[in-house]
């Protein structure tokens, strides 16, 4: 991570500590309210690093990424396994192949058919009336 200059005034609220607090609770998949809720920061806090540090906001981006690539990496280790698994993984990763899709075929009267049949109903409703 790439250290910013205290330019004097009050030190930086993020500290190594704060940076592995985060860094461990993004790990875990949490949101950014709960991160920092564990590290003791504000949200406020942690966007205006993330926006003036690129070396920080990339830090986070790749803690935030862990869980996913952890989970991508026990889904293709399965995969071989599992025929079910590799069938789940190829309905989302190629839907247009291996989806289970219905299809309906729908009928639908015409607009002047959909009139025509309005038109009679309120005609039936009107002799019933008297």
């Amino acid at each position: 991570m790439q250290e910013t200059k205290n330019r004097g005034g009050r030190p930086s609220v993020i500290t190594p500590s704060v940076v592995a607090k985060l860094t461990e609770a993004f790990k875990l998949d949490v949101t950014v309210d709960e991160a920092c809720t564990y590290a003791k920061i504000s949200r406020d806090t942690y966007y205006r690093r993330v926006k003036d540090d690129e070396g920080f906001s990339d830090e986070m981006e790749r803690a935030r990424m862990y869980a996913t690539m952890v989970a991508r990496q026990t889904v293709l280790r399965e995969i071989e396994k599992d025929g079910g698994l590799a069938l789940k993984y190829l309905e989302r990763k190629r839907k247009e192949e291996f989806s289970p899709r219905a299809e309906y075929q729908v009928e639908r009267p015409s607009l002047a058919e959909a009139i025509r049949n309005a038109e009679q109903r309120v005609e039936e409703w009107r002799e019933r009336q008297t």
